[in-house]
């Protein structure tokens, strides 16, 4: 009985146990909390970025900081695991961040330069922004991408060099997220429903095989808030439909 009343105290705690005593005023354990998850914070700021964010000498780490502490408030259980809900939320606030910084920047070259074309410097801050816009989503299809066996390395190796079978791919991995049953088959099984695909389309088993990455990925996109990427896609299959 002591034996097992013993093993009952040392079991670790989750980190959703932890964040429970936090929520009731335990301001200790939230900081012990935070320290330990200093290297999470981190690694997520770095891979969103695509560069690595230093503790001492990047201001954006203080986002990732901030954005974690409002993580351990907010959360509950109904919100999934903690730490993918914490990196949604970091994520959130450097999108928020860079904005603000970016229009900052925009005003100030408006003052300055009062005789420049406004239109120019608009264009200048979208494109910034939809640059890091890009960036955030390409993290996530790559995190996503990866539970069904595909890497950035395959997608970018593996995507359709020609016009005719990239428009292929893409109505195919449409077809999948636009058929309800197709598309939870999809996800499920994480595979593509070939013989449905070879039947409704009227497409070879090889055609599929041979882009199954790049449909695997399209559907992702498809089946995502990825707006970045969707638009991408959107605007490169039809630029490619006139160009036929």
């Amino acid at each position: 009985m002591v034996t097992k009343l013993l093993a009952l105290f040392k079991k670790k705690r989750t980190v959703e146990d932890r964040i429970k005593i936090i929520q009731q005023g335990n301001t200790e354990d939230k900081d012990k909390l935070i320290e330990e998850y200093i290297p999470f914070i981190i690694k997520t700021l770095s891979n969103q970025l695509g560069k690595y964010i230093e503790k001492e000498n990047d201001d954006i780490f203080s986002i990732g900081l901030m954005a974690f502490n409002e993580s351990i408030d907010k959360y509950n259980e109904d919100k999934g695991k903690f730490l993918t809900f914490a990196s949604v939320v970091i994520k959130n606030r450097v999108i928020d961040q860079l904005r603000k910084e970016s229009r900052q920047l925009s005003t100030t070259q408006f003052s300055a330069e009062e005789d420049d074309d406004c239109e120019g410097n608009i264009g200048i801050v979208e494109g910034f922004e939809s640059q890091i816009e890009l960036k955030m989503d390409m993290a996530t299809l790559v995190q996503r991408m990866e539970s069904f066996g595909v890497s950035l390395d395959d997608l970018i190796h593996d995507s359709p060099k020609h016009k005719n079978t990239r428009r292929t791919a893409i109505k195919i991995g449409t077809y999948i997220y636009e058929h309800q049953k197709l598309k939870e088959k999809f996800l499920r099984t994480k595979t593509l429903p070939i013989t449905e695909l070879m039947k409704s389309l009227q497409i070879t088993k090889k055609v599929i095989q041979g882009n199954r990455k790049f449909i695997i990925a399209v559907a992702l996109i498809l089946d995502s808030n990825l707006d970045t990427l969707k638009g991408y896609l959107s605007t490169n299959e039809g630029r490619e439909k006139n160009e036929i």
